[in-house]
């Protein structure tokens, strides 16, 4: 396990939808959970048709989360792609 910087969260329209439409989760409260947060456990996870991808636990209303994020190009690094959040149950 290793901690995850994520300095820039991209959550595309879809992404967004998605969460809330499955999980009630909003886009703000990914960004409050996971942008500029010190410290947050990740581990790789080498999906066989997504590819490389970061996922982290957090608390989002009190409730423990995962949280699934895809590196992006970005000229000052750190910068991601949300691919989903769900509550773990």
């Amino acid at each position: 396990m290793w901690s995850v910087w994520v300095a820039d969260l991209a959550i595309s329209d879809r992404v967004a939808q998605k969460i809330w439409q499955r999980h009630h989760i909003r886009p703000v409260e990914v960004r409050d959970a996971v942008v500029c947060v010190a410290g947050l456990p990740g581990r790789w996870d080498d999906h066989p048709e997504r590819g490389r991808r970061a996922v982290i636990d957090v608390t989002i209303r009190n409730q423990e989360a995962t949280v699934v994020l895809y590196p992006r190009q970005h000229p000052m690094g750190d910068a991601w792609n949300l691919g989903s959040v769900y509550f773990v149950d």
